[in-house]
């Protein structure tokens, strides 16, 4: 578990901050995972927004891996739910688009989420969640809490209604804060791991979906910066030793969020991005922070949640099957790759997020810290390089996969990628012993959907047609990186 009641009185006293994000806090899954894997001890865990998702299912006694199990098989259309047609007819008297059937009577059995379970177990987890009537942020322990609290935490305003729950009205916390950290300095927390997901994107970018979500950025990295002038101010009080809630020495904050802007919702419905590749970022970005942490917790500024320019980026789905052979038997497998390329300020990057399946085990393995490579500028065939960390059987391995393409219009015709060579060795610091390998393929159908959910964004905020997609994959096998 990664909450628990106990922690050792050696270690700083935790919380986690589960912030919000819409239903990209499939992100948090994967950072959990890894967190977990650090042995990380968690004393107390708070969700606002979208992240009262993962607060509940944490709340439920789920593991790390039943969450991410259960984000991985979600059907994010049942979030969709619309109201009656006539009321459409009288925009005037709208409520809302949509109303909270869809995750009262889906969503949440899906998650396996019940307030009466959560009452019934009574961990150390709390729902941030906007009392509209009083125009706060309310804090509901889980013996206070009531199913509508969940789906008002999420029930953004325009898109859902508010709930009203005994005399109050609820809604979701963006607007008001999408991370409680004072909650966690409250309860005397001394180390705030905060997983942030909403963004902090430095561009103003066109378009009313673009600005909506600025908006909240505004909102709820405004409110998050109050809290990091808060926090300097008690920190000094510690240091006069006059700790008004009991911490014994300064307050540290670690934040985890991604280098790049998340897709948004709706790419998550067109099914241009999936729950799967969402977590193998979110458990990368963590490997990555976990291994250049700052001893002290990050600079509380606007620094801290702010994300680079996403610039064009060209995002590549693909999932290779077959028998992989481990020590002369052949086991099935499924390997995930999510290839982007990004060219931000005529600087070009290329990173890949993984996971393989085997079957013999029923594990699916994230890769960790990650390496690609592109070689053969200027020859008849690319390849790219795939290097990463995973741990099988708690032992760190080194897998290896090397993709081939010998030209865009191969990619736009379904003919790319149509095999990877994978070898996993039995050290990750020196391979020295290959421990499983084999050949794994694509079937055509996969390579044509591939390329029309390949997800592509410009500059400025706008998809990318056809002709800037083959543009990028010519980009791609043209340069080495």
């Amino acid at each position: 578990m990664l909450i628990i009641n106990q922690q050792n009185d050696k270690d700083p006293k935790r919380t986690l901050i589960l912030a919000g994000g819409g239903m990209r806090v499939a992100y948090q899954a994967g950072v959990m995972k890894a967190l977990e894997e650090e042995k990380l001890v968690f004393s107390h865990a708070d969700g606002a927004s979208g992240g009262i998702f993962n607060a509940a299912m944490l709340a439920t006694g789920h593991s790390v891996n039943k969450i991410i199990n259960k984000w991985k098989s979600l059907n994010f259309n049942h979030f969709t739910s619309l109201i009656s047609l006539k009321e459409y007819f009288t925009p005037w008297k709208l409520r809302a688009l949509g109303d909270a059937d869809g995750i009262r009577d889906k969503i949440l059995p899906h998650f396996e989420v019940s307030a009466s379970k959560i009452k019934e177990l009574n961990l150390p987890v709390t729902f941030s969640v906007c009392n509209f009537t009083k125009k706060t942020v309310d804090t509901i322990s889980t013996d206070q809490l009531e199913e509508n609290h969940l789906l008002a935490g999420v029930s953004l305003p325009i898109l859902m209604p508010a709930l009203k729950i005994k005399n109050d009205w609820f809604i979701d916390a963006v607007w008001i804060k999408d991370a409680n950290l004072m909650e966690a300095v409250k309860r005397g927390a001394e180390d705030i791991w905060l997983i942030w997901g909403i963004g902090n994107y430095p561009a103003y970018l066109p378009g009313s979906l673009n600005q909506y979500v600025h908006s909240i950025e505004m909102s709820a990295n405004g409110a998050l910066f109050e809290e990091f002038e808060q926090i300097k101010w008690i920190n000094k009080l510690i240091e006069l030793g006059n700790s008004p809630f009991g911490q014994t020495r300064p307050i540290q904050v670690f934040i985890v969020k991604p280098k790049l802007p998340l897709p948004l919702d709706p790419e998550l419905f067109l099914k241009k991005i999936t729950a799967r590749s969402l977590i193998n970022m979110g458990y990368q970005d963590t490997k990555n922070y976990l291994r250049e942490k700052p001893e002290y917790g990050d600079s509380l500024d606007f620094r801290a949640t702010q994300t680079k320019n996403s610039g064009d980026y060209l995002c590549l789905p693909m999932k290779f099957s077959g028998k992989l052979e481990i020590k002369d038997k052949k086991h099935q497998v499924d390997l995930y790759i999510f290839l982007r390329k990004t060219i931000v300020n005529e600087v070009e990057s290329i990173e890949a997020f993984s996971s393989i399946y085997i079957k013999a085990i029923d594990q699916e393995i994230i890769g960790g810290l990650t390496k690609v490579t592109v070689y053969g500028k200027g020859s008849s065939e690319t390849l790219i390089e795939i290097e990463t960390n995973v741990n099988y059987e708690e032992k760190a391995h080194l897998l290896k996969a090397e993709l081939r393409c010998s030209s865009p219009w191969n990619w736009l015709m379904g003919l790319a990628f149509k095999s990877v060579d994978v070898k996993i060795y039995s050290s990750h610091v020196a391979p020295d012993s290959i421990f499983m390998e084999g050949k794994l393929y694509q079937s055509f159908i996969t390579r044509i959907k591939a390329v029309g959910l390949s997800l592509a964004k410009k500059k400025n905020g706008s998809n990318g047609g056809i002709g800037f997609k083959f543009g990028m994959i010519k980009n791609i096998l043209q340069n080495e990186v």
